[in-house]
């Protein structure tokens, strides 16, 4: 029974960081304010989750780009980054961003160091690349599409991500979807407080 447990708990060790590098991309589950979920979509193949979210904020398109590119301050997004920097970058067309991860799922915490690469296109979609030798994920994409509706915002979020830990198939998946799903909306509920508060500071000082 004993040796049982012991190999649960190992187990358990290794399935555990994964959920907590799904939780920490993305951005406790609460409803959106004065937001509108228009679409959510979330799957997994492979090993390889994807999401693609299309919201409306009730935020202006300036503050909500403002707040994503905050990478100094990213941890406001999501309370489970304890740091982050912008590192020097290979060349001027990117940025290259740094985040510390510190994240519990019921008694199991890791820390985990994540390094993406992140451009502006042409276009204005922000572009986000992990580098896998200096993170702890396999690969990483994510794209952030934000477009003006008056003083509203309707953002479109797009993850890809194959983490570098063994996820169980069936009962790990639905943990991890479930996990994933919550944070992203809270990220988001965040990310349209802050921004209403810039915009509240731009009304005063009119």
């Amino acid at each position: 029974m004993f040796f049982r447990q012991c190999h649960a708990l190992r187990s358990a060790s290794k399935i555990i960081p994964a959920f907590i590098v799904l939780a920490s991309y993305c951005l406790p589950f609460t409803q959106l304010s004065a937001a509108e979920l228009v679409h959510l979509a979330l799957d997994q193949n492979q090993g390889v989750y994807q999401l693609r979210l299309e919201i409306i904020l009730d935020a202006s398109p300036e503050n909500v780009h403002k707040v994503v590119t905050d990478y100094v301050h990213i941890y406001r997004i999501n309370p489970s980054i304890i740091d982050s920097e912008v590192l020097d970058a290979p060349d001027d067309s990117v940025i290259r961003v740094r985040t510390v991860i510190n994240d519990c799922i019921m008694i199991f915490c890791k820390e985990l160091h994540r390094v993406e690469e992140v451009r502006e296109l042409e276009s204005g979609d922000i572009y986000s690349l992990v580098v896998p030798e200096l993170s702890n994920v396999k690969s990483g994409l994510t794209i952030w599409q934000i477009h003006p509706m008056g003083k509203r915002t309707r953002l479109i979020y797009i993850l890809s991500l194959e983490p570098d830990f063994f996820v169980p198939p069936l009962i790990g998946t639905l943990v991890v979807k479930q996990k994933l799903k919550k944070e992203v909306l809270s990220s988001l509920d965040n990310i349209e407080r802050i921004a209403q508060v810039h915009d509240s500071n731009i009304e005063t000082s009119e």
